[in-house]
């Protein structure tokens, strides 16, 4: 048997696609499906500790902590992707190296944002929260001490976060998906039970928080570092850093073609949620309160849908490699259909349900909370089902090393239409604070229709032009005849 059916990886070549997909993306989604439980359990615990301030808090820590999360997640899905394009080519030693490129790189930010946190965070909280210090609401300087500290920590300490996200984008780009769905729910479950302890029983409140969240994020980094260690050896590449390991433009180039545009495309989350919430501190602190309970709660509808990705994004890029259009395409078509169902029945829950999923975060007798949080979550909530469609277009794109049309088609949809929309029609229509929230389903889908070609396009082009490529390549092998 030749080695290169030997290799893990080669079921991204040959399995059904429907079982392919259930088997990549089917651990990823169950690990989403608990971290989007793990995003909202601080947010849960500390409105329960201080329902007045808790939210409130974290909603004005959120933009940076989002900032964190997309260089940490950009640089991995740069790394994931070239890596399986690499093995569908069967360029293992190419691989390899780019595996320790992207662990490089995770060590660097790791140390940049240490200094950030360190440095940064009191004044971008100060940014936001000093100036309200007249609201009746909330008291502005005790929301701002909870902020920045719990910020400051996260920050300071995301070295676990940066490396596990790594780790685990490179295992699944290699095919192995039940290790970062162990290290996901690992990592999920310890913040889940430290939370309480932290925040309520010894009272540290938000500086609870952000050391239950740390000691998760760590914890679930040594669980791909063990895996590796003990299965070492067995692995289609080499994965942690060897004597002959030099770092080549050619892969840092491959990986930042991709990872630059996705961190730039998971900022865009970042800017338009400080964007929004300039916006609407000019409503009111419940506006703010409701738009950081909704972006809380819609983990649960995207999530699941990032794990799809997950395990999609390693199946069409390695069939793009291998050149297989039959694959790559049904991959594409089952992701659409299994992210649009999903979607579509969170949405329907957010419609049915908004009273009680806002209770979840301590709102009580708060009537404008109440008020504001249940419009916010069934208008909002409206823009899921075309984003289905949207978040697995920029999968693809991701997959074929198009990260620059994933980048562009995020800042669409959450910066070009949705921010200047949102803000027109609620500071210049009759809607109000209502047209803000329209904004998100309108913003998502126009970007959708507008892209649709783009991808349809850009399927066809890189198909063809890997034809071509094979063509060359299988002409050039022939014998000259005389």
């Amino acid at each position: 048997m030749e080695k290169a059916q030997d290799l893990q990886s080669q079921k991204l070549g040959n399995m059904p696609i429907g079982k392919l997909i259930f088997v990549m993306s089917g651990p990823a989604i169950l690990s989403m499906l608990v971290q989007a439980l793990y995003n909202i359990v601080d947010s849960v615990f500390i409105g329960a500790y201080d329902p007045v301030n808790g939210v409130l808090a974290l909603s004005y820590a959120l933009p940076m902590q989002l900032l964190v999360n997309a260089f940490a997640i950009g640089v991995a899905v740069g790394a994931g992707s070239l890596i399986s394009r690499l093995l569908g080519e069967g360029k293992n030693h190419e691989a390899s190296m780019a595996s320790q490129t992207g662990i490089l790189l995770s060590l660097i930010l790791s140390a940049a944002f240490a200094a950030v946190g360190y440095f940064v965070s009191e004044a971008f909280v100060r940014a936001y929260t000093m100036g309200e210090m007249a609201s009746a609401e909330a008291d502005m300087r005790v929301v701002y001490e909870m902020s920045y500290k719990y910020l400051a920590i996260c920050t300071c300490c995301s070295f676990g976060m940066m490396i596990e996200i790594m780790l685990n984008r490179i295992l699944q780009a290699m095919g192995n998906m039940v290790t970062p769905m162990i290290s996901q729910l690992v990592g999920a479950l310890t913040n889940i039970i430290l939370d309480p302890i932290f925040i309520s029983v010894i009272g540290l409140g938000s500086i609870g928080a952000a050391i239950a969240t740390v000691i998760g994020q760590i914890i679930a980094m040594f669980i791909p570092i063990a895996v590796i260690i003990i299965k070492r050896g067995k692995w289609d590449i080499k994965i942690f850093f060897t004597r002959d390991f030099k770092l080549k433009k050619s892969i840092l180039f491959g990986i930042l073609r991709v990872g630059l545009p996705t961190v730039v495309m998971n900022s865009i989350g970042s800017i338009m949620y400080m964007i929004a919430n300039l916006i609407l501190n000019g409503f009111s602190d419940a506006a703010v309160w409701s738009f950081g309970v909704y972006f809380k709660l819609q983990s649960f509808a995207f999530m699941p849908v990032f794990g799809l990705n997950q395990g999609c994004i390693p199946i069409m890029g390695y069939n793009y490699g291998a050149g297989n259009r039959q694959r790559f395409d049904k991959t594409f078509r089952y992701a659409m259909i299994i992210a649009a169902s999903y979607m579509f029945c969170v949405m329907a829950l957010f419609h049915a349900i908004p009273g009680e999923l806002l209770k979840l975060f301590s709102v009580g007798d708060n009537a404008l909370r109440m008020s504001v949080g249940c419009e916010a979550l069934r208008l909002c909530s409206i823009c899921f089902l075309p984003a289905a469609f949207g978040v697995i277009m920029i999968a693809m794109f991701n997959a074929v090393g198009h990260g620059v049309k994933a980048m562009l088609i995020s800042l669409l949809r959450q910066i070009c239409i949705l921010l200047p929309l949102g803000y027109v029609l609620a500071k210049y229509t009759p809607m109000g604070l209502a047209g803000f929230w329209t904004a998100f389903p309108i913003a998502e889908a126009v970007s959708v229709l507008i892209f649709i070609p783009v991808a349809i396009s850009t399927i066809n082009k890189i198909f063809t032009k890997k034809s071509l490529e094979t063509d060359c390549a299988e002409y050039s092998k022939e014998p000259v005849r005389v």
